[in-house]
């Protein structure tokens, strides 16, 4: 069977008197087995030609291994794989630059699929700090990359196609002499100690900054840690550049193995974060925008949205990247304005900045879709689009009134399971009020021991007012008490199923609330509906000045600021201002020093720290969603 290791040994010199009249057609290795044994066997299964496009089957197996280049961080699945490569014939530069799938960004010629490697994990899970696969690959080099590395007295071979069609070769190409030389990668470690920012320029929260670099952390560890410098290397932004290669003598643009000046495998590798060629992610030229809210555009396709029928619908970000926050980039809220119909959804993230799912309106009328999503540099972010979905009238019931019949704090049942709702504090705005819903099997009365964490908490509590003006996502109240893993971002406590589940929020406005208790059992989720009305706020407390002190304002966009700054050996005085109860920090903890305090709305709480010697102190809300840090020097 000819393989990649024939090909890079044997046969190149053949290659290079005679290029092939079409390398996108016929420079793949194809599998000899019979017709019956080649869908599960290795190398490329079939080669089919149209005339836009050349299609690429496999398994995604082969008998020579890439190792780290082909690492799989999007595909964890088992059993027999299908790939289809689609290669444009004749590749188009693109106007601006495309980002990368977050997945299969192209094939090697063995059939074996070329993967995005910005991979899934990231520090805390939080998709802002990504951990660089390859730097992190502890077993020596395949044989197969060693001699690409190696073999520096001729061109590269072909190794692949990116799916916008250009090719990819090894670490050695042509100069305009024709003389042999590697390309070198223009990405650099970037020179800051620090992981406070991101690449683009984004500052972060506290809350979202990288570890420190460190032993445990050091510089390289996250392709975060890279920076693109024009003309620090070879290669462009996309990891390519235009040269002459033996398949096409007459020029074309490539990308390359990057390489450093010591000859080994450089970030971004093969393929950069972004194409040269145009590339359509999910046919996105059809998508038409029909709203924008909070820098988010909201987008379809297809005709108009009709009732019982799957509605295709697009969320585009301006920004580089969106944390994950409770196992997701973007949770999705569909309600319809009447309150009758409640969904939480989670729309496939195409790349990092486009998302992308379909929904079945259940009934005609106009729709509230809140966009709950956290940006770099930024806390929990709602934008709120108004849609209308189309179809036959509705029936004569009043489903309104019956969406906004008050339960109170009245028992409502779901499968089987009945949630009790009792609340604490009085029920007006302006003040923080404690929800705890007691779940238990409705006909025995016996207590919920089996719940199930739900993207990542016990539960998820949604708070919508009926002029859709306010939406609040709150989640259970978690222990404080130990810091979460590097790679886990899980509000979910750890340990046995709670007897209840507990949250702490406020209301802007006075009005009709409808709230949706979300909880997981046996795989299966439950959502139970309650009406409440909250009551105008009859006082409004005034904050009181304390002098020589460090002000910090809480709200709905967490501490500011969050970063604070003090002298060493020297007593701290620091004054937290709560300045409203839409968040959900009814509380600050230092748990360094063991300090637990209530900050109640429109309060100045005054903390006094004895001197502390040079360190960074984190302290955060009750919760845990809010974070900052106190900076001694």
């Amino acid at each position: 069977m000819m393989g990649l290791w024939w090909l890079l040994l044997l046969a190149f010199p053949a290659l290079l008197a005679q290029p092939q009249a079409d390398p996108r057609l016929e420079m793949w290795i194809r599998s000899r087995l019979a017709p019956g044994a080649k869908a599960v066997g290795p190398e490329v299964h079939s080669v089919t030609s149209g005339d836009r496009y050349v299609t690429i089957e496999s398994a995604g197996l082969s008998m020579q291994s890439f190792g780290p280049l082909e690492a799989r961080p999007f595909d964890g699945g088992n059993g027999v794989r299908h790939f289809a490569y689609r290669i444009p014939r004749q590749p188009a530069p693109a106007v601006k630059p495309v980002p990368v799938p977050l997945g299969v960004i192209g094939s090697f010629l063995n059939g074996v699929p070329i993967y995005n490697l910005a991979g899934v994990l990231s520090y805390h899970d939080q998709n802002l700090w990504h951990v660089d696969a390859v730097a992190q690959h502890r077993a020596p080099l395949p044989a197969l990359v060693q001699a690409l590395l190696e073999r520096r007295n001729a061109h590269s071979p072909l190794i692949g196609f990116a799916l916008d069609g250009y090719p990819i070769y090894g670490p050695y190409g042509w100069d305009a002499q024709l003389t042999v030389r590697g390309v070198r990668s223009s990405y650099r470690l970037r020179a800051s100690n620090s992981r406070r920012g991101l690449p683009a320029g984004e500052e972060l929260t506290p809350a979202q900054e990288g570890p420190p670099i460190n032993e445990e952390f050091p510089s390289g560890t996250f392709l975060e840690d890279y920076e693109y410098v024009k003309g620090h290397g070879d290669l462009d932004e996309h990891n390519g550049l235009f040269a002459k290669t033996p398949e096409f003598p007459h020029g074309t643009y490539a990308y390359f193995l990057a390489t450093r000046a010591d000859g080994a495998m450089a970030y971004p590798y093969l393929i950069g974060p972004s194409y040269r060629g145009e590339f359509d992610h999910g046919d996105q030229s059809e998508w038409r925008q029909i709203g924008s809210a909070n820098g988010l555009r909201l987008l379809t396709k297809g005709g108009p949205w009709r009732a019982g029928a799957p509605a295709a619908f697009a969320v585009a970000s301006p920004y580089s990247v969106l944390e994950r926050v409770h196992e997701k980039e973007m949770h999705v809220l569909l309600i319809s304005e009447d309150l009758a119909s409640f969904n939480h959804i989670h729309p496939e993230a195409l790349t990092r900045q486009f998302f992308t799912g379909t929904h079945v309106f259940p009934h005609a009328g106009a729709y509230w879709i809140y966009v709950d999503h956290t940006p770099p540099g930024q806390t929990q972010t709602i934008a709120k689009f108004r849609v209308t979905v189309a179809g036959p009238p509705q029936p004569r019931t009043d489903l309104r009134e019956i969406a906004l019949r008050e339960t109170g704090t009245r028992a409502v049942t779901v499968a089987g399971v009945r949630a009790t709702l009792t609340t604490k504090g009085s029920l007006e705005a302006g003040q923080d009020i404690s929800f705890r819903f007691a779940l238990a099997e409705a006909a025995t009365g016996n207590v919920i021991a089996d719940l199930q964490p739900y993207l990542g908490a016990w539960g998820h509590i949604l708070f919508v007012r009926k002029e859709g003006d306010e939406v609040i996502h709150a989640h259970p109240l978690e222990a404080t008490a130990a810091p979460p893993s590097p790679w886990v971002h899980s509000h979910a406590m750890p340990g046995p199923s709670p007897a209840g589940i507990e949250t702490v929020t406020g209301f802007k406005s006075p009005g009709l609330y409808k709230l949706w208790l979300q909880v997981q059992r046996n795989g299966t989720v439950l959502t139970f509906p309650f009406v409440l009305r909250i009551a105008a706020q009859r006082e409004v407390s005034v904050l009181r000045a304390i002098p020589n002190a460090q002000i910090i304002s809480v709200s709905a966009k967490g501490f500011s600021p969050a970063r604070i700054v003090t002298t060493a050996n020297r007593p701290i005085r620091l004054v937290f201002q709560r300045l409203d109860a839409q968040n959900c920090a009814n509380r600050v903890v230092f748990r360094e020093l063991g300090i637990d305090r209530e900050l109640p709305v429109g309060k100045s709480v005054l903390i006094e720290i004895a001197p502390q010697p040079a360190k960074e102190l984190a302290f955060l809300c009750g919760m845990g969603m809010y974070r900052g840090v106190l900076v001694v020097r």
